[in-house]
């Protein structure tokens, strides 16, 4: 049995620290040697020799065997347990130990390979070099992610190439207006780049809808001004009326448009309106469906409508000179020589460290080659940018190591590369100048230097990144604008509402961090953050306006644990599932993840399949019963279920519903007040956050090697048990400022 918890042994290295205290060896051979140990152990592990081993024995085995004993797990229900006070001072006195053993070692660095930056990174890259907004997602597809997170690499294959040089043309149009100065930009979008909502489908050519329905882009306009939105469609039309399509733009007034034209020939309707900076949503709505099935004209018993693209121009008064055209083009002289003038300048931030002459003229010689007039600088300058974005040393994060180098030695990071680290950490983007310069003047090289510029961009709004980008990911909420309840069983469930349940946990996480509150108050806080929409949908008192807003709440509201996108996020479309609360709690907060489930382990029944009228308590009974599923149910179905008084959409319900979970221990959880408790005193919520925190930072999974490092950090937690400390430490450890030469 205890083999079929400790999974999967990993290959660590061996301790160097002598036997286990006699407290950890007794404690074992009274509850757990009976069955674990002789010729044939239970579960195949024997743990007289683990004990006799002591530090050598794999580091793994240790943490398991901490685990399942603080879980209650074991022993198991049929044998003898320990007191209470037996098992806390067994998992103190082991808590330590362990300690010990990973603070003797030396920490060493591992490997980071060449790193793809991610849709967002390169998103806020190009905005902060340029000034250029550009939906860098609707020519990327989803980053690959790994260890939780998808800043850890990413393949440049041709069709990526591709689509980066679309996004570096448009970033050259937008950021470089040509001296002609008659270019208005136009960017269509096409039915791949449409989504629809309500009662409609793709075809090949359009969203067609057959009811109410909705086809949306999102569009970031690069100035305030005036702007031309063509919609093209068609109708099959049907009725007194042609098809109608409400459009809307960000929180303008609706317009309403008529397209009478058939599906042989569609037609286009245009829209002028003045639009602010910034990304905005552009939707079309069919608003007149019409249905007479019995209409002696087959054609005119059903009214429907499709859109084909959206377009947008302008803006139509022009656009000013960018500040990056402004300054990449200062001065007098030919094209050529203000082109090579300005590239001197931005392009070490745009390739984040020193360039080679021999690079600047190489780009300057492209650019000529390439440009439409090459007797013209700001088509020069167009040229540049696509060659220097489209560049490996811009979408690709690298650390070179020099030629000479041995491979299995460990070198100090550059200050550059320090500084590309540090900021793609803090800000999810580019090195700003001053961290450029803090890294040529060697400020990173020395301890208190990294920490200062680690607290000016810890200070700075774009750290704001830490709470959109890390926590999303390590909480699971990245992707919650995919999820989509049953709108027959939530039916006032919207869009607004699900990006105001995103914004309540984004501004929750950076409140802590940026008020250096302890970690503890992520799960045991007394206030949320809400606007009107996210307010009324709790039952809180009423507030005005789409602004989040920090409110004080009574229990069980406070903390991550009653916020609207962890509990959507855990529950399926229909209904709560205490297995998928369960198994989340145990994964993202506890760092205690369960196996995947064997196979032939089985679902709960879905509506209308036999079995699914039963109490949701009594068909995970059920399941439990195949001995393949009661292992990890026990505890997972405990802590899912002290949830249950939340709906799928994170409502608070009152009346007759069991919230109650017994744990393997044979401890109950009476609701969520006790499920915080349970995970506030929990090692595993400190070394989660720790461990995730990491990962992110350094931007590959935890390798064996960084066990010192993680105990390092919960060493720094007992003394200053918050974020910004936790980051702090981060950025000094050997992992961080270090690398090991593959």
């Amino acid at each position: 049995m205890m083999r079929i918890l400790l999974w999967p042994l990993l290959l660590l290295p061996t301790m160097t620290m002598a036997q286990a205290p006699e407290p950890i060896s007794h404690w074992l051979q009274t509850h757990c040697t009976e069955c674990h140990s002789g010729e044939k152990p239970k579960g195949g592990i024997d743990l007289e020799v683990v004990i006799e081993d002591g530090a050598s024995a794999l580091l793994e085995d240790w943490r398991q065997i901490e685990r399942v004993i603080t879980s209650g797990e074991m022993p198991p229900e049929d044998e003898p347990a320990p007191t209470s006070q037996e098992r806390e001072e067994m998992i103190s006195t082991l808590r330590d130990w362990l300690q010990g053993i990973l603070q003797s070692r030396p920490e060493v660095p591992g490997t980071v390979g060449p790193r793809r930056l991610g849709r967002s990174e390169l998103q806020a890259t190009i905005r902060d070099l340029t000034g250029v907004e550009v939906d860098v997602h609707r020519h990327l597809p989803a980053d690959p992610s790994s260890d939780g997170f998808d800043n850890q690499g990413g393949a440049l294959s041709t069709t990526f190439i591709e689509r980066l040089f679309r996004i570096a043309e448009e970033v050259a149009v937008s950021a470089v207006i040509l001296d002609d100065g008659n270019e208005t930009p136009t960017t269509t979008y096409p039915i791949d780049e449409i989504t629809i909502e309500g009662a409609g489908r793709i075809l090949s050519d359009s969203a067609f809808f057959y009811s109410r329905g909705t086809a949306s882009i999102d569009h970031h306009f690069p100035r305030s001004g005036t702007y031309q939105i063509d919609i093209r469609g068609w109708g099959q039309q049907a009725g007194d009326q042609p098809a109608r399509f409400q459009i809307k733009i960000g929180a303008q007034k609706p317009r309403v448009i008529e397209i009478s034209e058939t599906r042989d020939q569609p037609g286009s309707r245009s829209i002028e309106l003045t639009v602010p900076a910034g990304p905005q949503r552009i939707s079309a709505t069919f608003i007149n469906d019409y249905y007479k099935p019995d209409h002696p004209e087959p054609s005119q018993r059903d009214r429907n409508a499709a859109i084909i693209s959206f377009r947008v121009e302008g803006p139509a008064e022009g656009m000013e000179p960018s500040v990056f055209q402004v300054e990449a083009l200062e001065g007098k002289g030919s094209p050529t020589e203000r082109l090579a003038r300005g590239i001197e300048h931005w392009l070490p931030r745009f390739w984040r460290g020193p360039t080679t002459p021999q690079q600047r003229q190489r780009l300057v010689e492209t650019s000529t080659e390439a440009a439409l007039d090459p007797n013209s600088a700001e088509s020069l300058l167009r040229a540049a940018l696509v060659a220097a974005i489209a560049s490996p040393r811009f979408i690709l994060r690298l650390e070179i190591d020099p030629p000479a180098s041995s491979p299995g030695t460990i070198r100090d990071l550059s200050g550059h590369e320090l500084a590309t680290r540090l900021s793609y950490f803090l800000w999810g983007t580019t090195p700003d100048q001053k961290l450029l310069e803090a890294a040529t003047r060697g400020e990173l090289d020395d301890r208190e230097g990294l920490l200062i510029q680690t607290r000016r961009l810890l200070a700075d709004a774009r750290s704001r990144s830490v709470a959109t980008n890390f926590a999303t990911q390590w909480l699971r909420i990245r992707d919650l604008g995919g999820l989509r309840p049953d709108t027959k069983i939530f039916a006032k469930f919207d869009r607004k509402l699900l990006e105001s349940m995103r914004l309540e946990t984004v501004e929750f996480f950076d409140h802590i961090l940026r008020q250096r509150l302890p970690i503890n108050e992520l799960i045991e806080a007394s206030y949320t953050f809400a606007n009107q929409r996210l307010a009324l949908h709790y039952g809180l008192e009423p507030i005005v306006g789409q602004q989040m807003r920090l409110l004080e709440v009574e229990s069980p509201r406070g903390g991550l644990l009653s916020q609207g996108s962890i509990l959507l996020a855990t529950s399926t479309r229909q209904r709560t599932s205490p297995v998928l609360r369960g198994k989340w709690l145990l994964e993202v907060l506890l760092d205690a993840a369960p196996p995947p489930p064997p196979p032939g382990a089985g679902t709960l029944p879905l509506p209308g399949e036999e079995g699914a009228d039963l109490p949701l308590r009594e068909q995970l009974r059920l399941h439990r019963n195949e001995p393949t599923c009661a292992i990890c149910h026990r505890r997972m179905d405990a802590l899912g279920f002290s949830l249950e008084r939340f709906d799928a959409i994170g409502r608070y319900r009152t009346g007759d519903i069991d919230d109650r979970g017994e744990l393997p221990d044979g401890s109950v959880l009476e609701g969520i007040k006790d499920l915080k408790t349970n995970i506030h005193s929990s090692s595993g919520f400190q070394r989660s956050l720790a461990r995730n925190l990491l990962t992110y930072a350094l931007g590959r999974g935890l390798i064996d090697e960084d066990a010192p490092a993680v105990a390092r950090l919960l060493v720094r937690l007992k003394s200053d048990p918050t974020i910004i400390a936790l980051i702090e430490e981060i950025v000094v450890l050997e992992a961080f400022r270090r690398r090991l030469i593959p």
